[in-house]
């Protein structure tokens, strides 16, 4: 029985850090949102979701999760995609492109100090997401009907 309620106020422990991140990201978004910055940061990065051609306002999650980790980028997709009905595609593109490179600030550092080289495992974890989002972005039909309700199509 011990095992279950350690279990229980463990699962309680990690939503609850969970909340803790999230709730303020999304509070965050809603005034970046108000204030244009997102459609700034958006523009901003837009010759970047031309070559993915995933939406322009997935961008801001692409880039959040990028710097911050998946987590954030997690968050961030998950408002982008409320607030600006993301298709399923783009959702799908930054996804991909997240679980090769993501925090590259963050984990670069952590295995620079345990003596990996900087250029190495930064160059090959860019270069592993955009080969990755680049061949899918090319194989994965886009519909500019496509909506949240529809299924993606692979050629």
């Amino acid at each position: 029985m011990d095992i279950i309620i350690n279990l229980l106020l463990d699962l309680l422990s990690f939503v609850w850090g969970i909340t803790k991140v999230i709730f303020p990201l999304m509070i965050i978004m809603e005034i970046f949102k108000d204030l244009k910055i997102i459609d700034k940061i958006s523009k901003a990065i837009k010759p970047v979701t031309n070559f993915f051609t995933i939406s322009e306002n997935s961008g801001i999650s692409l880039l959040v999760g990028i710097v911050f980790g998946l987590l954030f980028g997690a968050g961030t997709i998950i408002q982008s995609t409320k607030d600006y009905n993301l298709d399923k595609r783009s959702v799908f593109l930054i996804c991909m492109f997240l679980s090769l490179c993501h925090a590259v600030i963050e984990d670069t550092f952590i295995f620079a100090a345990i003596g990996a080289n900087l250029f190495i495992v930064l160059g090959s974890r860019v270069f592993a997401g955009l080969l990755t989002v680049l061949i899918l972005s090319r194989v994965i039909k886009q519909d500019n009907d496509l909506s949240n309700n529809t299924e993606i199509e692979i050629h």
